[in-house]
């Protein structure tokens, strides 16, 4: 598990996470759920939308969200969900593979969660190999994350095995 301390007061704020993770866990007082294939994962309004603009939105104007019990959020995994439920709730990644951290960039994209995402850009950087190269460049350059697509463009440049590679015939088409 990959854990990020809040800084200097880690240890005044770990009491907060751990029971800020048991709110969720145990889905006390929740007011809403959020569903994800056959998933469903009781959350609460004012800490989704305190740290997501984009739930934020969804909760305080006129939107259907506004007045439903639960939302669809049909384009992200349930695991993936869960992953960033956890997050926005403790600030904590669980261990990650490659696939695992470019599905939680794109949520973390589209929710606005942008230290998620630049800790999940940083980790695609650090795991990126000539498997991987291409579809980095692409997640990279669909969600406009300029040091990430320079990452993957500079690892491309340097393994040229991959320009024979499927993943590159793929691309170029």
């Amino acid at each position: 598990m990959i854990e990020f301390h809040c800084d200097s007061t880690a240890n005044v704020c770990c009491p907060f996470k751990k029971m800020l993770k048991t709110l969720y866990e145990d889905g006390t007082l929740s007011d809403i759920a959020l569903k994800a294939g056959s998933q469903s994962f009781s959350v609460h309004k004012n800490i989704l939308s305190a740290r997501s603009p984009v739930f934020k939105a969804m909760f305080t104007k006129d939107m259907k969200e506004k007045t439903e019990k639960y939302v669809d959020i049909s384009d992200i995994s349930a695991d993936t969900l869960r992953r960033l439920l956890l997050y926005i709730y403790t600030n904590i990644v669980d261990e990650l593979q490659w696939e695992d951290a470019s599905d939680l960039f794109r949520a973390a994209d589209k929710y606005e969660l942008r230290d998620l995402r630049a800790k999940c850009s940083y980790f695609l950087k650090a795991k990126l190999s000539s498997s991987n190269a291409c579809g980095i460049l692409v997640l990279a350059d669909m969600h406009h994350d300029e040091d990430l697509l320079q990452a993957a463009q500079d690892f491309i440049s340097q393994d040229s095995e991959i320009f024979y590679s499927d993943a590159w015939r793929n691309l170029k088409e």
